[in-house]
């Protein structure tokens, strides 16, 4: 468990069966999900350089995990940079001097798990402003917010969550464009399971990933209607906006870790605030 300006954090993630266990207050829970890598299409930091990544999730054991950027042109495509690292479950990014053209991405274990990304004109070497995914609300929330509104039943991002939780959306993905991620969706099916966790920790006076009832987030995540190869959720207590907790996310390894996994395709956020305010992401992929 970490603590920074009197707020709390905690975290979970689904791992194959066998791997090591996850830090000290986490909540695991084992699943053959398999051994997988993964990549997002280059783009242009705040730096002005091109950065790209590459990630290795769900596997036992550990293996040289390269990433390369390509760009594409007469003959062969060059190699414009590449790098590695040993990692059982990691990233690797890359940084590139900025020169126009067509990038890609690709990324191996060695061990039989390849991942490449669409290609991107880059036509400019001028940062573009912070992306925020067009699905989620990106408007600042109010210093108390409280939640208004219910999940819709379809699945579907659109009318997911109340202000505040999809400004948690927006900062993640964020974060995770800038790594090279794709932005996440926000899920109803999600959404109900970590909004469901936060408002019972502020009823029942609680800390943790363990439900009173005995439930792990993978069950509840499941009872939601979810069902998945690979989940992960982050908790935090006390933290009073969605910059701050996000941020306090981002300040942690392990919870970053589970933001910054470019396998997650879909996310649900709860906020409530009584007590807390408590915070619940949970993260997940069919």
């Amino acid at each position: 468990m970490n603590r920074a300006l009197g707020a709390v954090l905690c975290l979970g993630s689904v791992v194959a069966l066998g791997a090591s266990a996850v830090p000290a207050q986490a909540a695991t829970q084992a699943l053959q999900a398999g051994c997988r890598v993964a990549t997002a299409k280059p783009h242009v930091g705040e730096d002005g350089k091109i950065r790209a990544a590459g990630s290795r999730a769900g596997c036992q054991v550990p293996a040289r995990f390269r990433v390369r950027v390509l760009r594409a042109q007469p003959g062969p495509d060059r190699v414009a940079k590449s790098g590695a690292k040993v990692v059982r479950n990691g990233r690797v990014t890359l940084t590139v001097p900025c020169v126009p053209g067509v990038y890609y991405t690709y990324v191996t274990d060695y061990r039989g798990h390849t991942a490449r990304s669409k290609p991107v004109r880059l036509t400019s070497c001028t940062p573009a402003p912070s992306p925020v995914p067009s699905a989620s609300a990106a408007a600042t929330p109010p210093a108390s917010p409280v939640p208004s509104a219910t999940p819709s039943s379809s699945g579907g991002s659109a009318a997911v969550g109340t202000a505040v939780e999809n400004e948690v959306v927006r900062l993640t993905n964020v974060e995770r464009a800038k790594a090279g991620c794709g932005p996440l969706r926000h899920d109803a099916k999600l959404h109900t399971a970590a909004l469901g966790h936060s408002a019972d920790m502020s009823a029942q006076n609680y800390f943790d990933h363990t439900s009173k009832d005995g439930r792990s987030f993978a069950d509840r995540i499941k009872n939601a209607g979810y069902t998945f190869t690979a989940a992960a959720e982050n908790i935090a207590k006390g933290y009073t906006n969605a910059q701050a907790v996000v941020q306090g996310w981002m300040n942690s390894s392990g919870h970053r870790q589970n933001i910054l996994n470019c396998a997650y395709t879909d996310i649900g956020v709860g906020y409530s605030a009584a007590g807390g305010p408590y915070w619940t992401q949970d993260f997940g992929k069919h």
